[in-house]
């Protein structure tokens, strides 16, 4: 089309029609800006759509990683909640508050005790900075999207932060004391046989070949020692602490669950 104009134009040139030469200088000026709108138009669609299935590749994504968040932190979550209920029960049998125990159920609540899931430091990297330094931060079309997955980030890395605080007085502190004072494989062996979890099954695969001998009993002086319901009220503070950052990270997770769903689906 622009090669008919050029010559027509030429034509009208050498006839000395300039008023004619002009006005398809003009008109083949329009079809070239016409043609260009047309390709960026096409562009722009063409990128659009790529977008598009692009980000609802990455939403699928934060879907399946938003499921393991789920899965790690319905784990932690009870884990620490029966670490809190082993105290607290301890903490009773020691000051009298309950009269009939059965020796068994003291010796798992002894068990309890150095239960830990690191949910927060087993996400260090999370799918916010993965997309971050991939670069699809800027696919994702939803800024309440975006929103959310930031304070979910946000929490992982205080609950790291918590978990370490809890985790070094366990190991620094308590696991000493009843390293020192009680029977620790015979209690680690029965609790194992009275966990439930798969979690905890995978974990007592470890024990499941050792042989000890029938030793139920806890030292009643261990339960009664001052120091050690210190350590029961320090767990108990820092383990508690925990809990809270859980509820906000499950309805981190509930919401990305549902924005991810309702956008997916647009």
């Amino acid at each position: 089309m622009i090669k008919i104009f050029r010559k027509v134009r030429q034509k009208f040139l050498s006839k000395g029609k300039t008023g004619r030469y002009l006005t398809y200088s003009i008109g083949e000026i329009i079809l070239v800006v016409i043609g260009i709108l047309i390709a960026l138009q096409v562009n722009t669609w063409n990128q659009n759509r790529i977008d598009t299935e692009e980000e609802n590749q990455l939403l699928q994504a934060i879907q399946i990683k938003m499921q393991y968040n789920r899965f790690q932190s319905e784990i932690g979550f009870s884990r620490y909640s029966s670490v809190l209920k082993a105290s607290k029960e301890l903490i009773k049998i020691s000051t009298n508050q309950l009269t009939s125990v059965n020796q068994e159920d003291i010796n798992y609540c002894f068990h309890l005790l150095s239960k830990r899931f690191l949910v927060g430091n087993s996400n260090k990297t999370s799918i916010y900075d993965e997309m971050i330094g991939s670069g699809q931060l800027k696919l994702l079309t939803s800024n309440e999207l975006r929103s959310e997955l930031t304070s979910l980030k946000a929490n992982l890395e205080l609950l790291a932060s918590y978990e370490d605080l809890q985790t070094n007085f366990v190991d620094n502190h308590l696991n000493p004391f009843l390293n020192k004072y009680t029977n620790r494989l015979s209690i680690t062996v029965n609790g194992y046989e009275k966990d439930t979890s798969m979690y905890d099954k995978v974990l007592a695969k470890s024990f499941s070949t050792i042989e000890i001998m029938n030793s139920k009993s806890t030292n009643a002086d261990v339960i009664k020692d001052p120091v050690f319901i210190n350590l029961l009220t320090e767990l108990i503070y820092h383990t508690s602490a925990l809990l809270p950052i859980y509820g906000r990270i499950d309805e981190n997770i509930s919401t990305i669950e549902s924005l991810t769903s309702n956008s997916s689906q647009k």
